[in-house]
């Protein structure tokens, strides 16, 4: 399909791109690296549709994301990308509107259906948790590393990878874990109980404020931002190993998280403490349950759900 929208020319002013990068390295000073990753991705994306690396405020409406929205799908790009791209260049768009960049109050958004598709959740039977406890794996290997971090994601009321990489030993106070998760912001305190204090031990060191052998206290926050990425990627790619090792499907590190909320369910823990412990930030009911739920009722919740 021809490119009805290809943009021709330069101009001194500036344009979406032009903020588009401002407010990347704004980010990037920030140390919002996730942001800085997302927002690049998506640039680079709306860059190629346009053609041009110029692309003037009063081309972005309706009708330009409607066919970009199109440009992507002829393109075989799934339905959660193409949500992420929108959802990025809309925080860009509405950035700059919010800056008065954008003379029109009119929203190029409005009406336009780009909702991520829901994926099947997948969780994890405690025979099957068992079974990867249980592999005999080297201490001192990726995999074994793997498999260690998932068990105590499991056991840490589903902590995600992101928060285990950057666990540090000051979130440790007496015995319990206090820290924000990185996604949302939102504190989280867990208990911590026999099974996770001894993968603390297994793998504390000395020379190192961080629980997991992940990243270096010597690293910009840059390079443990590639180091996390980095991590992720061999994780997950470990855990697909564990999986064919054991013959189960889809093992990834959100298995762990989904494993831990469905055995949470199966315990009767009510759903707003769920998500407190999980730490999502659109379960509104959260904070009214916070003011009042016994923290040890959570504890004796928990030790049942990981009890394998």
């Amino acid at each position: 399909m021809e490119n009805e929208f290809i943009i021709k020319g330069n101009v001194n002013h500036i344009d979406f791109i032009r903020f588009a990068n401002q407010l990347i390295r704004e980010k990037k000073q920030a140390g919002r690296l996730g942001s800085v990753r997302a927002y690049k991705s998506s640039l680079k994306s709306i860059v190629l549709f346009a053609g041009n690396s110029w692309l003037p405020f009063h081309v972005l409406k309706k009708a330009f994301f409607k066919h970009y929205i199109e440009w992507l799908e002829n393109r075989s790009v799934s339905r959660n990308t193409v949500h992420f791209y929108l959802r990025n260049i809309k925080a860009i768009y509405n950035r700059a509107q919010s800056t008065g960049l954008v003379s029109s109050d009119k929203n190029p958004f409005e009406g336009l259906s780009f909702s991520p598709q829901v994926t099947a959740k997948r969780s994890l039977s405690k025979s099957k948790l068992r079974k990867i406890l249980e592999l005999n794996l080297v201490f001192g290997t990726s995999m074994a590393l793997t498999r260690d971090m998932f068990m105590f994601s499991f056991y840490a009321c589903g902590m995600g990878y992101v928060d285990m990489a950057y666990l540090q030993y000051k979130n440790i106070q007496g015995n319990m874990i206090h820290y924000y998760r990185v996604k949302t912001k939102r504190e989280i305190v867990i208990f911590i109980e026999p099974p996770m204090q001894a993968l603390i031990e297994k793998y504390r060191r000395t020379d190192s404020s961080y629980v997991w052998p992940i990243l270096l206290d010597s690293a910009t926050s840059e390079e443990n931002y590639v180091r996390y990425r980095s991590g992720l990627t061999a994780y997950n790619r470990n855990l697909a190993r564990i999986g064919n090792m054991l013959n189960i499907e889809g093992l990834s590190s959100y298995v762990a998280r989904h494993a831990w909320a469905t055995a949470a369910r199966n315990s009767l823990m009510p759903t707003a403490v769920i998500s407190a412990c999980l730490g999502h930030a659109s379960e509104r009911t959260t904070q009214i349950y916070l003011d009042s739920f016994n923290a040890s009722l959570v504890r004796r919740i928990n030790k049942k759900v990981i009890e394998l």
